[in-house]
């Protein structure tokens, strides 16, 4: 009898100290993992990142008769020294270029203007003149409301390709200015150091904000937020309200403070049990949604389409608190571990609200396909920021929380279901 005490005494101690220490263990390495790897050596993991080039250039004539066309010359330049797997150029006219940007399909735009040759035309003319020199622009569009990390990696891109072509250009027309045929004088005439300074960067690159970042969102940080709080809502209210409902039907104990209570069992199937914690979840969704826009309003956050925000808390929401539910039900304890790694481990670093994907690791990019909080997070964006939009994200949303809603129900059932008629039935048996 000792024999056997010690021997079970032996075997719950090592499921008591080992499994914790193991799944505790892997939990936080794999966190530790999503959390770094994503997001330190963002330069190295850019894939496909979408600029738009906006070349609007007409061209122009030069006094020797010859065609100019700066703008396509950068243009051509562009292509050629960037690396095709790292950005994905897109040659968009303006009104494209904005409109992409409106529904945050692309994080820049790089403008060069009609007039770009005419005016380095007319600065080779005036540079060896007396007077004030006017040098062409090139607009560098940022677009912080899809990803408020965009713009370095944005504005760093532009900054190398446009400081190339800037030098390329400036040779050729410092080229031209000294030659005979510009200036009518010996090839070696030097030109004034101003003028010479001038035109070795004839053009001038400014950076600018496509759309301002408003007041009270965090520098453009809200969206990512206000998702993590529909996600935390829907997985963390679940735990707590699966806990209080199964106490109270008596399929776990309740422990208040040095109290232990275990209410009768109340004989309720794995079905109904889920069904009503569903129907619980569904109530706090509309709860909480309104809560969560109570708070923003207080908070100072720019709400321009509230009505838009909280339907789609509530199903955002509900979504996911079904499917935690469901994998509750059918994993049991395990379902908790499954949860944890799904909506959180998983789902934040892949969401693409603080890093854009393009910038993250393949894996992430992968991950962001089907983890619920990135698709949450395309939905807050195109409200907060983009006018409620279905095309900016908001229609990307609701086409996956309904899908998620409705395999989470349909699996959620059929496994319990499947459980309920093989009569395993939930009620304290000895191990």
């Amino acid at each position: 009898m000792t024999q056997d005490t010690d021997s079970a005494r032996s075997r719950l101690g090592s499921r008591m100290w080992l499994t914790p220490s193991i799944v505790v263990t892997i939990v936080m390495g794999v966190l530790a993992a999503m959390y770094l790897g994503g997001m330190v050596s963002s330069s190295d993991d850019i894939d496909d990142f979408p600029i738009a080039i906006v070349n609007a250039d007409t061209g122009a004539t030069a006094s020797s008769g010859q065609h100019i066309d700066v703008g396509g010359q950068i243009v051509e330049n562009l292509r050629k020294n960037t690396d095709g797997d790292k950005f994905d150029l897109r040659m968009l006219s303006l009104a494209e270029a904005k409109g992409e940007m409106r529904e945050a399909k692309i994080y820049g735009a790089i403008v060069l203007p009609g007039d770009l040759s005419k005016k380095l035309t007319t600065l080779t003319a005036d540079a060896t003149s007396v007077g004030a020199i006017e040098r062409p622009q090139i607009t560098v569009y940022t677009n912080q409301l899809a990803n408020a990390s965009s713009a370095p990696i944005v504005t760093s891109f532009a900054d190398r390709a446009l400081t190339q072509a800037n030098q390329t250009v400036g040779e050729q027309l410092i080229t031209s200015v000294t030659s005979s045929k510009a200036t009518g004088a010996s090839p070696d005439r030097s030109l004034p150091g101003t003028a010479r300074l001038v035109l070795s960067a004839p053009i001038d690159v400014q950076v600018a904000p496509f759309q301002s970042v408003p007041d009270g969102t965090g520098n453009g940080m809200s969206a990512m937020y206000y998702a993590l709080l529909l996600v935390l809502a829907g997985f963390t209210g679940s735990l707590i309200a699966s806990n209080f409902v199964d106490a109270h039907l008596g399929f776990i104990p309740t422990e208040r403070g040095p109290v232990y209570l275990q209410e009768a069992g109340s004989g309720y199937s794995r079905v109904a049990t889920l069904a009503m914690k569903w129907a619980l979840m569904a109530g706090l969704a509309v709860v909480v949604s309104t809560v969560y826009l109570g708070v923003a309003s207080w908070a100072g956050m720019p709400l321009e389409h509230p009505w838009t925000l909280w339907m789609l808390s509530v199903l955002a929401i509900t979504a996911v608190a079904v499917v935690v539910q469901s994998i509750l039900a059918l994993l049991g304890s395990l379902g908790m571990v499954v949860n944890l790694f799904l909506f959180i481990v998983l789902s934040i670093p892949s969401s693409g609200g603080t890093m854009p994907l393009e910038a993250s690791p393949s894996f992430l990019r992968f991950l962001a396909s089907f983890e619920p909080m990135h698709q949450i997070y395309l939905g807050t964006r195109s409200v907060l920021y983009f006018g409620a939009t279905w095309d900016a994200g908001l229609g990307h949303a609701v086409i996956a929380s309904v899908a998620a809603l409705v395999l989470g129900l349909l699996v959620g059932f059929l496994g319990t279901r499947s459980y309920d008629r093989k009569g395993l039935v939930r009620r304290h048996t000895q191990a």
